[in-house]
């Protein structure tokens, strides 16, 4: 399985994206897959651009494009070839026209946030999760690839069927592990929540139904992994009240360099990963985060 044959990388300039451009480079050799590298100008800036320096757009774009060529050598990615691409409008807009054009299955982003908060997803970035009609990678500017440990999130949707394969695909080609997440939201832990509210519950009042998610969870995962026989998996059911909690808690504690994310789930239940519990993973994982989007995602 190739999950990716053709990548967009989003380019700012800041070491954040440069990690980003050589993780898209790395992805795009293991399957034989193409680069484009896009840089998205204000128009605001392009038009004080025009006005100080009386020139025209085509010599600001042309003057641009040098400058995204000098990046892109500086990165050190050997002998890969790397299209380059001057857009200019809102870059939210921009990068997802790019992607629509380039018929692109995977935007390539630096997870960089703002200097008061480093720690966190940049808003254009955060943006291009929540509405990117295609998968989206976002890189940490300390990550480095290949990656070793990989997690993701099972809620037995569709979304996250293909979530897994991918989470799969990727560790085989990294040779790392793969820990498959569900987090099964019982009455014990709800009623722990409450802060002593709710009359204490007897421990085992939920063993037997996390005895059914774990042994439904390991043959899902048995199933999926059959393909893949090289990658060591854990199926790990976590009993918690707080589903994102619980998957960055784990992200942390077995020290995770790779989430893969579902971004939408079934509807309707409480135990399902659902889009602002992913949008809350993304914003706070302290690792890189693989979005995969559904088949036929659109942006509402």
């Amino acid at each position: 399985m190739k999950p990716y044959s053709k990548i967009i990388a989003a380019i700012d300039f800041t070491p954040s994206c440069r990690n980003a451009l050589r993780e898209a480079v790395r992805l795009a050799s293991l399957n034989q897959a193409s680069v484009t590298a896009v840089h998205v100008m204000d128009e605001f800036l392009v038009h004080e651009l025009k006005r100080a320096l009386s020139t025209d757009q085509a010599t600001i774009r042309a003057d641009w494009t040098a400058r995204m060529k000098k990046f892109v050598d500086e990165a050190d990615l050997g002998s890969a070839q790397v299209e380059m691409e001057v857009r200019i409008g809102h870059p939210f807009a921009e990068l997802s026209e790019s992607c629509r054009v380039h018929a692109a299955d995977l935007l390539v982003m630096g997870a960089k946030g703002s200097r008061n908060d480093p720690g966190r997803v940049g808003v254009i970035a955060a943006k291009c999760v929540r509405k990117a009609p295609l998968d989206v990678l976002l890189v940490r500017e300390d990550a480095q690839g290949p990656f070793k440990h990989y997690v993701t999130c099972v809620d037995f949707s569709q979304n996250a069927t293909d979530a897994v394969r991918i989470a799969l695909a990727l560790a085989s080609q990294d040779g790392a592990t793969l820990d498959c997440l569900h987090v099964y939201q019982s009455a014990l832990a709800m009623s722990m929540d409450y802060g002593g509210m709710v009359a204490p519950m007897p421990l085992g009042t939920d063993s037997q139904a996390v005895e059914s998610w774990q042994r439904e969870l390991t043959e899902y995962v048995a199933e999926q992994a059959r393909d893949f026989p090289e990658v060591k998996t854990r199926a790990l059911v976590l009993e918690r009240v707080n589903i994102r909690e619980a998957i960055l808690d784990h992200v942390k504690e077995t020290h995770a360099d790779m989430v893969v994310l579902g971004t939408r789930g079934k509807t309707g239940l409480r135990e399902l990963l659902i889009g602002t519990t992913a949008e809350k993973i993304v914003a706070n994982a302290p690792c890189s985060i693989l979005a995969v989007k559904p088949e036929g995602f659109a942006n509402e």
